[in-house]
Formats: structure tokens, C-alpha cells, sequence
């Protein structure tokens, strides 16, 4: 009778602790959430070039000054060699780099001036701090909406 009680209550409860909310879907506005905010497919593109950053997506005022703790992918900015004190976190792998960047309310611009250890472009990390809007433009790469200011040490995702 145990073991089927625990079945059942195991059964209830997965799909709670399986069902972790997206924390980047909160940095679009709810309203915006359903829409569809890719590139249309252009066979003409050379392999070279990239398609340019959809611009559009509104952002959520209600973050400025929360803190938050999101998980992504390093499009690094600038480094010293060592460490990395500049960066975008995007919310998939290859974003900015070899595919058309994300919307700016997918990006988050992080400054650190400690740095933060190098990683590898397929290594995801989660990042802690206080969360702002605000936009920032990097000539040739993207634009964000948001910005961070971390609040501790970078996290390795850990499946």
C-alpha cells in the first residue's frame, strides 16, 4: 500500500518540479509572449554575412532593480586576456555569432571589472545581480535591453 501511495504522490509532483518557469520568457511583456519574432528565410544571403537583429519586442519596466538569476550563453565584448570583463548573456548557443542575433529584450549586456574566468562558447552559466533596463549598442554585434550588474561569481550549469 506504501509503494502505491508513493506512486501516486511521485506522480502528482513530477510535473510540478519538472515544470520550471523560462527566465528569459519574463523579459518579454506578456503581451508580446505569443508572437512570433523571427527572421524571415532569405536564400540570397551569403554564407559570410548575417541576418540583421530583429529591433523590435518591448521591454518589462517592473525588472529594473530586481535581482535576478538567469542562465546562457557568453557572447563575449571585451577581455585582458585572462578574464573577460564584458560580455552578452543570450539565451541560446551561437546567438550573435553565427545566427542572427535576438531581439534586445533577449539580451542582457554584464560589465564586471574583475572579470569572469573564459568559457567556452557551448558552455551554459548562470549569472546573479541586479537586473536594469537599459540599451546598450555594440556597433557590428547587437543590441540590448537589459543590462546586469553581478552580485556574485558566475555558476556552471549543472544538468
Amino acid at each position: 500500500m506504501l509503494r502505491i501511495l508513493c506512486f501516486v504522490f511521485a506522480g502528482l509532483i513530477s510535473p510540478i518540479v519538472l515544470a520550471t518557469p523560462n527566465p528569459w520568457l519574463s523579459l518579454v511583456p506578456e503581451l508580446e509572449r505569443d508572437q512570433p519574432n523571427q527572421n524571415p528565410i532569405n536564400h540570397q544571403i551569403q554564407l559570410d554575412e548575417r541576418a540583421p537583429q530583429i529591433k523590435s519586442g518591448g521591454l518589462v519596466q517592473a525588472l529594473n532593480g530586481q535581482d535576478m538569476r538567469m542562465p546562457g550563453f557568453v557572447v563575449p565584448l571585451e577581455s585582458d586576456g585572462d578574464k573577460i570583463t564584458e560580455f552578452f548573456l543570450v539565451p541560446f548557443f551561437g546567438a550573435c555569432l553565427h545566427l542572427p542575433p535576438p531581439p534586445p529584450n533577449q539580451i542582457i549586456h554584464v560589465r564586471h571589472p574583475a572579470g569572469i574566468d573564459m568559457v567556452e562558447p557551448w558552455e551554459v552559466i548562470w549569472i546573479s545581480g541586479q537586473m536594469q533596463v537599459k540599451a546598450t549598442d555594440v556597433e557590428g554585434i547587437a543590441s540590448a535591453g537589459y543590462a546586469m550588474s553581478l552580485n556574485k561569481d558566475i555558476e556552471f550549469y549543472v544538468p
